[in-house]
């Protein structure tokens, strides 16, 4: 190649390394984070069946609570939603 391409294309990657670095640091950062937050994932739900296993009518207690006070919530959402249409 010419000496000014050469020249230019060790200019631009001279320039662009810090980016580079940067953004593969980001990316190592970013790659760890997904691994933790799975394995954190994996160990809650490992534990969540332990307990379910430990007591189970409990852990049905509390399901149908909680699907009862969601119901309930997106039932009124819905009723003023609806309510605030017809206004």
């Amino acid at each position: 190649m010419t000496p000014i391409i050469d020249t230019a294309r060790e200019a631009v990657t001279e320039r662009l390394a810090p980016l580079r670095e940067s953004l593969e640091e980001r990316a190592r950062d970013t790659r760890r984070a997904i691994t933790r937050g799975r394995h954190a994932a994996e160990d809650f739900a490992a534990e969540t069946a332990l307990k379910v296993r430990r007591r189970p009518l409990e852990s049905i207690a509390i399901a149908a609570g909680v699907g009862a006070i969601v119901g309930a919530l997106f039932g009124v959402a819905l009723g003023w939603r609806a309510h605030n249409r017809r206004a």
